[in-house]
């Protein structure tokens, strides 16, 4: 009997251990994931709270230091920006411009003879005026359609060029050039001559590959042309 009831409360007695055992394990594994959760909680916050910090911080500017005296620093030298007026204030300053008008050549001249007066006479307007000047240009018009172009404008004048066969023969290009140059809006003839094939003593034109000596020569008689429109128009001296 006695051993019965040994035997019964030693039983109890396991089952209550085992109880506490296992209230103990989930309390502690409780614990854990509480402190898990709090350490997780309290770095979400130091990383939200340092996010603005980072953000807001600015690095130091690097101290300019003194040039050491007697070395030569090209990238410490202070270049001045370019100025450059402008369009509107440079078209101020602009004197009357000048319309560059060739005619058509008669049949036994050829058509591009027209094309190289043109060129070179703007080419050695551009060399003398600089820029003081605006020059246009127009080809294949005839003596009504220059007037009517100048009369139709109020600041540029016309410079007709004409290509005509040398009858003759006494030209050393085999053609005459000649030149009208007409005033903005009034169309009055402010000057009449013809060019020679006078060699520019300066800036002088480069004739394009090939181009015989007929070419030249009138490439010159066109620039000679040139020079004298500005004068008698009193653009230089």
């Amino acid at each position: 009997m006695w051993n019965l009831i040994n035997m019964t409360k030693t039983t109890e007695m396991c089952n209550r251990i085992s109880e506490s055992d296992q209230t103990d394990r989930l309390y502690r594994s409780h614990k854990s994931h509480s402190l898990v959760i709090t350490t997780v909680i309290l770095l979400s916050v130091l990383l939200t709270l340092s996010a603005p910090g980072q953000s807001g911080r600015r690095q130091k500017r690097a101290e300019s230091q003194p040039p050491v005296q007697g070395v030569n620093q090209p990238e410490a030298r202070t270049q001045p920006e370019p100025t450059s007026a402008p369009e509107e204030e440079r078209q101020k300053r602009q004197g009357p411009g000048i319309l560059v008008m060739t005619g058509m050549p008669e049949a036994m001249v050829p058509i591009f003879f027209a094309d190289i007066a043109r060129q070179g006479a703007i080419s050695e307007f551009r060399n003398i005026l600089h820029g003081d000047h605006d020059i246009r240009e127009a080809r294949n018009q005839s003596r009504g359609e220059a007037i009517k172009a100048a009369k139709e404008d109020d600041k540029y004048y016309v410079l007709w060029l004409e290509v005509e066969l040398d009858q003759m023969g006494s030209s050393m290009m085999g053609v005459d050039l000649r030149y009208t140059i007409y005033e903005p809006q009034t169309a009055r003839v402010a000057g009449i001559g013809s060019g020679f094939p006078t060699q520019p003593s300066s800036g002088s034109s480069i004739p394009p590959l090939g181009a015989s000596r007929q070419q030249v020569y009138l490439d010159w008689a066109a620039r000679d042309a040139a020079r004298q429109v500005v004068k008698r128009l009193g653009w230089r001296p």
